[in-house]
């Protein structure tokens, strides 16, 4: 297993990321009355997760990527045998072994994207980004859970995501493409599931491009293991990019005062957008 550790080209977006986070609070400190605390007052991210009235888990909270937080790049978790590797911000590839399922024309564009520094990348453009690129982000996401709907509020770019969990199907009917696809969840036991097809046909997994065609379905099993942490694997099933299905593992952690600021922030990403002029071609 490769090394998790950021390459060039993602320091280089990660720098042009947190160039305009400013680490100055937003909001007073207001302490959540509902966090599980040790004997000593402190948070106890270990405790169990909460619960919805309806038994299920609660993945309500503001969520910041498990490798970026406390203002610095942490290890990712280590994944046990057998369970899906650690994607990464740069590269969802960085942890796998042996051959990439990537089919020549997809190998080619990626290559291609990479040696122009990733230039054409929507994240550099302040367009909305794909959603494995949003799993991994540095920026934090806040996620509303009410028992039809699942809203996850994404500072980087201002993202907004709607996963239905009313029961409603997949369109059907020759969608109209969306960068976030559509999304309906469902219950199995404690994890959620959830499936997203109807993409766009330009899309980037990753920093290093590789990519995303309007075949993609995606497939993300949500779990709460402990109140800090969240743990999503995710399946992309791409068979216009990719010779077959395959799966990553996303890790999140809470975010709680004292911790930058426990609210995302406004981020209006085309103001003074300078990302363009620095991420220029070969």
């Amino acid at each position: 297993m490769r090394s998790a550790r950021p390459g060039t080209t993602q320091l280089t977006v990660i720098l042009v990321v947190l160039a305009g986070l400013s680490l100055a609070a937003q909001w007073p400190t207001f302490p959540d009355p509902t966090v599980p605390r040790t004997a000593d007052g402190e948070p106890d991210l270990d405790a169990p997760a909460p619960r919805t009235a309806d038994g299920k888990p609660d993945f309500t909270g503001v969520w910041q990527n498990a490798w970026f937080y406390d203002g610095r790049v942490r290890p990712l978790p280590e994944s046990p045998p057998g369970a899906p590797p650690p994607a990464t911000f740069g590269d969802v590839f960085e942890n796998f072994t042996g051959e990439l399922p990537l089919r020549p024309w997809a190998a080619e564009l990626k290559a291609a994207r990479r040696e122009e520094n990733s230039k054409d990348n929507p994240d550099a453009h302040c367009l909305p980004m794909g959603l494995m690129q949003f799993h991994m982000h540095p920026q934090p996401r806040k996620v509303i859970q009410t028992p039809n709907l699942i809203l996850i509020l994404y500072e980087g770019n201002a993202g907004i995501r709607q996963i239905f969990t009313d029961g409603r199907s997949l369109p059907d009917n020759d969608p109209q493409p969306w960068w976030y696809g559509y999304s309906v969840g469902r219950w199995e036991g404690d994890t959620l599931v959830v499936e997203t097809s109807g993409f766009r046909d330009d899309g980037w997994l990753d920093i290093e491009g590789s990519p995303r065609t309007d075949a993609a379905r995606m497939i993300e099993r949500w779990q709460r293991p402990a109140y800090g942490r969240v743990q999503i694997d995710v399946t992309i099933d791409d068979p216009k990019a990719y010779t077959r299905p395959f799966d990553v593992r996303v890790h999140h952690r809470i975010m709680l005062d004292g911790l930058f600021d426990a609210e995302i922030i406004e981020f209006i990403c085309d103001e003074n957008n300078r990302a363009p002029e620095l991420m220029v071609g070969k």
